[in-house]
């Protein structure tokens, strides 16, 4: 043997393709296990949203009726002449309980309203999320601090 022979030609420093695979492989399977657990806590957060913003109103609804004796009076009537009533939406509920700030209008996940029966003893306050009629999207709460789907 010569010396021509027995030298080795150095390896290069760069990646094989199987290598570059294996890595992309592992990759994407912990995208796919990352991804929809992401996609879940956001909608976990929408959920918030609508818990938080109720518990507010039942507690500004409770001051309301501790300064008037009821939870909701038509102006200018008695709390036994109030007849039922439903305010819908955040302009509206704000224009009555100045206190409610649930945050940009714009940028709600949920729509608002609150429900009177006549003589306004009880309250119902209902969050459902925009554009879905699904179970799952309606939260409430009420004057004995009775949830559902909280």
């Amino acid at each position: 043997m010569n010396a021509t022979e027995k030298r080795q030609v150095p390896k290069s420093g760069g990646f094989t393709l199987v290598e570059l695979i294996i890595t992309l492989l592992i990759l994407g399977i912990l995208a796919g296990i990352a991804v929809p657990i992401y996609l879940g806590q956001r909608e976990k957060s929408k959920n918030v949203e609508a818990q938080e913003n109720l518990l507010a109103l039942r507690q500004l609804l409770e001051q309301y009726y501790n300064e008037n004796g009821c939870y909701y009076k038509a102006s200018g009537s008695t709390c036994a002449a109030t007849p039922a009533t439903t305010i819908s939406g955040v302009t509206n509920i704000q224009a009555f309980l100045t206190g409610f700030k649930p945050g940009n209008a714009n940028g709600l996940y949920f729509n608002y309203n609150i429900t009177f029966p006549a003589g306004a003893a009880t309250f119902n306050a209902v969050a459902a999320r925009s554009g879905t009629t699904n179970a799952n999207n309606i939260f409430s709460i009420d004057q004995n601090n009775n949830r559902q789907g909280f």
